[in-house]
């Protein structure tokens, strides 16, 4: 029985304070993915900060849209962060297009990710100021791979083949400089274009494609290690500008060990797909560095040269600021 008390308490409950900050962080692949796991880090530690009150959600799986719908959040201030390959950006900014050379990055994980702390990388980076975003930072989670339905470790495998591309210009031309004829669409829609044969081939890290379940669908995994897939974290800017420094301190002060943490949930998921891969009798294709260096010697010049055609004197720089980071021309 309720007495006369207990409904005015009822009654006139306090509720719960909401937090002083909100914080959605959007991206589009499953949960448990590594780039999800790297999100849910940072919800964690910057709840747990005493500087920040903050409610953080982390929404997995296209929940908020897709690429272009949560990259237009973040631009527009619907979506506080964003977890977005790079070649998603490239629609917004093109200077982002230098992401997706092919056989450019450094092939050890060590020295591509010195080079994500590079005066280059925090010079590229300010160039999303002026869409109304900030990149707090870049996460890799892993070199692409091809998948088909034969081995695509000569060049000539590739000739007249239709593959799925992100909406990236630079990533149509490596394509089409590997003789491939690129389409673009949706990345849920990919697994069932693959399955009906209306595309033949795509290119993602091992994590992803098997997160994806390509491997259902496709006969075989070709390590061509010809690019690799970064993610840059975005946030509003004037969002990030009203933060209290103690905020943005504890945000930034996550940063790597999210950073980590998908770091080492990506290397985890690629040795436990390449174990699933060999149990479903995927065949797991070899490049030599021979093979390797007649594919670069081929796909790298026009894409550099698009590239340039297109960014002018400001691409130009950024090109050699990367260069030379790396201790290259």
């Amino acid at each position: 029985m309720t007495t006369a008390i207990g409904v005015a308490s009822a009654a006139f409950a306090i509720p719960a304070a909401a937090a002083d900050v909100t914080l959605k962080i959007a991206h589009v692949l499953p949960d448990g993915d590594p780039r999800d796991q790297g999100a849910d880090k940072i919800v964690e530690l910057v709840e747990a900060d005493g500087r920040c009150d903050v409610d953080g959600q982390v929404f997995p799986s296209g929940q908020l849209g897709m690429f272009n719908d949560i990259n237009e959040g973040v631009q527009f201030g619907s979506i506080e962060m964003s977890v977005m390959p790079a070649s998603y950006i490239v629609g917004t900014e093109p200077l982002f297009g230098i992401f997706d050379f092919p056989f450019f990055w450094p092939a050890e994980v060590d020295a591509l990710l010195e080079l994500h702390r590079s005066p280059a990388m925090a010079e590229l980076a300010t160039e999303m100021e002026k869409h109304n975003m900030v990149m707090l930072d870049v996460w890799h989670t892993g070199y692409k791979q091809w998948t088909g339905n034969k081995p695509l470790n000569e060049l000539n495998a590739y000739d007249g083949l239709v593959s799925r591309v992100m909406p990236s210009p630079v990533l149509a031309e490596q394509q089409k400089a590997f003789g491939l004829n690129p389409v673009t669409m949706p990345f849920p829609e990919t697994y069932s274009a693959l399955q009906s044969g209306a595309i033949d081939a795509q290119e993602n890290p091992i994590p992803t494609s098997w997160n994806m379940k390509f491997h259902e669908v496709q006969s075989h995994v070709t390590m061509t290690y010809h690019g690799n897939l970064d993610q840059v974290i975005l946030v509003n800017k004037p969002w990030w500008e009203g933060l209290s420094e103690g905020c943005k301190s504890a945000i930034m002060d996550a940063m790597p060990e999210a950073n980590k943490v998908t770091l080492d949930q990506t290397m985890m998921q690629e040795e436990n797909a390449m174990a699933d891969f060999a149990a479903q009798g995927v065949e797991i294709v070899e490049v030599t560095a021979e093979q390797r260096d007649a594919m670069r010697d081929a796909v790298l010049p026009p894409v550099l040269d698009f590239y340039l055609a297109n960014n002018g004197e400001r691409g130009a720089e950024l090109l050699e600021m990367f260069q030379s980071q790396m201790g290259g021309s």
